[in-house]
């Protein structure tokens, strides 16, 4: 069985986040389609957007959808995720929870389910480009953040892509020591794993 190394995982961070949720847009089925701009709907220069394969909600892209000067042409403007540095460990979890609702007359019972999942990590706060401070603030900010998970293994790279506000930050030090951060990112809706 092939080891997955620490240094392989990392988490990314659209670092302006939003006071809002980001609007999730399934009106693509393809990347081709999703740079084409075929039938997606005018923002106007809006919030970026998480978009969502319509055939099997896997991960498209994270931007703004805006008008092309040609009429009903429409522009995807790409959104960069910024790496949240110095990370010294990171985890994704993912929980399902089934609950019974109610007997479906046959004596059985049916059943619903829902869907948890958080992102945590620790590492090193630095002099320059400091991950701590910024999720601080975000935290502070009270901001929605757009997060994708990186699992890199045997040269094939696996990334889920989803929105989260964060749950809590620590930042910890002491004299002549090495300040550290902490944080715990729950997520909204969905996780989804790029196409």
């Amino acid at each position: 069985m092939p080891v997955i190394s620490a240094n392989c995982l990392a988490i990314y961070t659209h670092n302006a986040g939003s006071v809002a949720k980001y609007k999730i847009n399934d009106s693509f089925t393809s990347i081709s389609g999703l740079e084409a701009g075929a039938t997606a709907t005018d923002d106007s220069g809006g919030l970026p957007e998480l978009v969502i394969s319509s055939s099997d909600e896997s991960f498209l892209g994270f931007g703004v959808i805006d008008h092309d000067a040609t009429p009903e042409v429409n522009v995807f403007l790409d959104t960069t995720l910024t790496l949240v540095g110095a990370a010294t460990q990171s985890s994704l979890e993912l929980t399902n929870t089934v609950e019974d609702v109610a007997r479906d007359g046959s004596g059985g019972t049916l059943q619903e389910s829902t869907q948890d999942w958080s992102v945590t990590a620790d590492g090193l706060i630095q002099v320059t480009s400091d991950a701590g401070e910024t999720l601080f603030d975000l935290a502070r900010d009270s901001k929605y953040v757009m997060v994708k998970f990186s699992v890199d293994k045997d040269g094939t790279e696996t990334e889920y892509y989803g929105q989260v506000l964060l749950e809590s930050v620590s930042l910890s030090g002491g004299v002549d020591e090495i300040a550290t951060y902490s944080v715990t990112m729950r997520g909204v809706d969905k996780i989804y794993k790029e196409a």
